[in-house]
């Protein structure tokens, strides 16, 4: 009979933990942008999740140019200057796929973190979108292996959304 009464009780504790974890193992995947819309005053970004993204349609902005090298790239705003000059270095760099609606930025200088939130600040005021509409882009923020070897290789994202990492 004891055997018999722990072989339940063991199931039922299995079967509770199973329920327990279903409940919190929810469709947790972040939203991704599917696809992006052009007009001549805004871009619309439309995630597989949630509502559309309306923001300015920052291709109209005088600082954005065309990648010369790199047909349906932009470089928006913050970008190396275009010769061999005493010109600092900029502290990040944007750049822009239209083709599939992806946003690079690069951090150059240290400290990390203090590039990082100059980035979010110029990307979200060029864009005029708020914090949680910026999480939703498709987009990765990195760092080169000549700035900073250790580093390197990891997609920090901006730091107030969830799956920030910290710099």
């Amino acid at each position: 009979m004891n055997k018999k009464i722990y072989l339940i009780i063991g199931i039922m504790a299995l079967l509770l933990v199973a329920i327990v974890f279903s409940m919190f193992e929810q469709d947790t995947e972040p939203a991704t942008i599917t696809d992006v819309a052009y007009t001549d005053l805004s871009v619309t970004f439309k995630p597989s999740q949630g509502s559309d993204i309306v923001a300015d349609n920052f291709l109209k902005n005088p600082t954005v140019k065309l990648d010369e090298q790199n047909p349906g790239m932009y470089e928006l705003g913050n970008t190396f200057p275009a010769e061999q000059t005493s010109s600092p270095q900029p502290s990040y760099v944007v750049q822009f796929d239209k083709s599939t609606g992806t946003f690079g930025i690069t951090l150059l200088e240290k400290p990390l973190n203090k590039s990082r939130l100059e980035a979010e600040a110029y990307l979200k005021d060029l864009l005029k979108i708020d914090e949680k509409q910026m999480c939703t882009l498709t987009y990765t923020v990195a760092v080169p292996g000549y700035v900073d070897q250790n580093a390197s290789g990891q997609d920090y994202r901006f730091s107030f959304c969830a799956d920030a990492v910290q710099l």
